[in-house]
């Protein structure tokens, strides 16, 4: 996919500007798709004469998020857009009705890395919840490896995280800490990233422009085990109430 910037130079001489500027009020904004990636056992339940067509004509809808950031700080915000997709998706003699649910998924997320604190906000079907905590460092490698996306020479870093290698592009000339997701901690902002769920990349980035980021506040406040375990309980329900033409939606 290719990255929608403004005239390059605009751009190069905006960054070159803010390495020097250090003022919390200035920020730049990043538009990202998150492309989710089916796991091999997605389509276990599916009979077998039907798995392979169905797993070759289904493709999940992409989400996508506005991620403002400076220095020190940066704000997640997932972001409505319109998707030309029908609701019923034909595959041979099959028909099957898909209706999206959000068990966990991220509305805002708040990262400030001089505290090194996060505070996200986080859906489960229509009621939201508040999760304030440390943010988790990652492990990241660098690698000596680049390539241009948007006009920007990226260079190229992974992680292992639990049993998951991340792959992650970032651009020393946009300089922040931040990136789309859980994802931080490189020297510049990451432009593409890769693990065995999502595939993100960023579609467009914004001038610069004054402005404050705020934590989340809405919803109620919950620590991440608790939030998880309501997760499990609340996705369990659901599905010995509908056992068929739903899919679920989490991070």
């Amino acid at each position: 996919m290719k990255i929608i910037f403004s005239v390059y130079f605009l751009f190069a001489c905006l960054f070159a500007s803010a390495q020097g500027n250090t003022k919390e009020n200035i920020i730049s904004i990043a538009s990202y798709e998150e492309q989710p990636i089916l796991s091999p056992d997605a389509f276990k339940d599916v009979p077998e004469p039907y798995r392979e067509m169905v797993s070759k004509n289904t493709k999940p809808l992409p989400n996508y998020y506005e991620l403002s950031f400076n220095n020190n700080e940066a704000l997640y915000k997932k972001v409505q857009k319109k998707v030309d997709t029908p609701e019923d998706m034909n595959t041979g003699n099959i028909q099957m009705k898909q209706t999206v649910l959000s068990f966990g998924v991220t509305v805002e997320m708040y990262e400030n890395y001089k505290t090194q604190k996060s505070v996200s906000s986080r859906m489960i079907l229509d009621k939201e919840f508040l999760i304030s905590e440390d943010l988790k460092k990652i492990d990241w490698k660098l690698i000596n490896e680049t390539k241009t996306i948007g006009g920007f020479t990226c260079k190229k870093a992974q992680a292992k995280i639990g049993d998951d290698l991340v792959e992650a592009w970032y651009s020393p000339d946009v300089p922040t800490m931040a990136g789309p997701g859980i994802y931080w901690g490189l020297p510049g902002l990451i432009v593409e990233l890769k693990s065995k769920n999502c595939h993100y990349i960023a579609i467009e980035i914004k001038e610069n422009a004054k402005g404050q980021m705020i934590p989340p506040t809405k919803g109620k406040q919950i620590s991440r085990e608790e939030f998880k375990k309501l997760v499990d309980e609340r996705l369990n329900d659901f599905k010995r109430e509908h056992p068929n033409n739903f899919k679920v939606t989490g991070q």
